[in-house]
């Protein structure tokens, strides 16, 4: 019992700790202060890793190492000016695998007409991509990765949430979902219009889609 209560505290912590660092984010963006920010993410997401492996039934390996690669991602998005390219491959890497994690549950059900659903995906990628197309100059190609991998992921999610209807389900897409417009409001802030309301909201979008996962994450 005592263990019970000692584990039922920490997991209440780690889960506050998410929630204030998420928030607290603000904070850096707003006065500029890289070092202040690179440690407020790093607690945010170690924390948010350390709640999975205390939460979770069965670990999810490949989820583990999203997890790794996203406190390393984030990191070097914090020195964007020395670290901007490898930073925004392992954001490419990390929607690559949240495909790996959600492929079992869709392509066995997938039949020609699923594929219908997949023309609003695709139109509002290509109406976004010839929008921002001549302010991307230096990263066309990623963000064409980048939407083609996040087309196929909110399509997936979207079809497993069509066919289990459930709570692990909708909190997945809610997460998968949240994460373009995130990067959309990024590539806005970087190359269009640095406005820092765009940078703390998809700031926020992120989080809130992190911990939208990991809500599925360990749901049976």
């Amino acid at each position: 019992m005592i263990k019970k209560n000692i584990a039922n505290k920490g997991v209440t912590f780690l889960k506050l700790l998410y929630i204030v660092m998420a928030i607290s984010v603000a904070i850096p963006l707003i006065i500029k202060d890289v070092n202040l920010e690179f440690i407020i993410k790093l607690v945010a997401l170690f924390s948010l890793s350390f709640l999975y492996l205390e939460t979770t039934k069965k670990v999810n390996y490949t989820y583990v190492l999203i997890l790794l690669l996203s406190i390393l991602s984030d990191s070097l998005f914090v020195f964007e000016e020395s670290f901007y390219y490898p930073a925004l491959f392992l954001l490419i890497i990390n929607r690559f695998l949240y495909i790996v994690i959600i492929r079992r549950s869709v392509l066995s059900k997938i039949s020609p007409q699923f594929f219908f659903y997949a023309l609003p995906f695709v139109l509002t990628f290509i109406m976004i991509y010839t929008l921002l197309y001549d302010y991307i100059v230096r990263i066309q190609i990623s963000v064409l990765v980048m939407g083609i991998l996040s087309i196929v992921l909110v399509f997936f999610t979207f079809l497993n949430l069509l066919n289990k209807n459930n709570k692990k389900a909708r909190y997945f897409f809610l997460g998968t979902t949240l994460m373009p417009f995130a990067d959309v409001l990024m590539a806005i802030s970087s190359y269009i219009d640095e406005h820092l309301t765009y940078v703390i909201i998809y700031h926020f979008l992120y989080y809130i889609a992190r911990y939208s996962i990991y809500k599925s994450m360990v749901l049976k």
